[in-house]
């Protein structure tokens, strides 16, 4: 079992999403919790630039939606979310 701390900025993106995307996004979520990074069913990537440093990975819930996590031990830290433009990862 592992354990979630997502950040209130990423909280209020969640809360912004279209339902279709927030749906994905739980879904998403209830795997991490359950079975960690291991066949998680979206792509995931490892992030370069300012994000390297802190071993942030990429979670592309669709097309143009990301979520920016890092793991430590069974912690896993859920620091941003939002569009591919805002976050700046493209």
């Amino acid at each position: 079992m592992y354990t979630l701390h997502i950040h209130k900025d990423a909280q209020k993106a969640f809360d912004k999403f279209p339902l279709k995307i927030r749906e994905k996004v739980f879904d998403c979520l209830r795997h991490i919790t359950e079975n960690g990074l291991h066949r998680l069913p979206y792509p995931i990537d490892t992030l370069k630039g300012k994000y390297k440093k802190f071993k942030y990975l990429e979670v592309k819930i669709a097309k143009d939606y990301r979520i920016i996590l890092r793991q430590e031990g069974c912690d896993i830290f859920i620091r941003y979310a939002g569009t591919h433009n805002a976050l700046g990862t493209g």
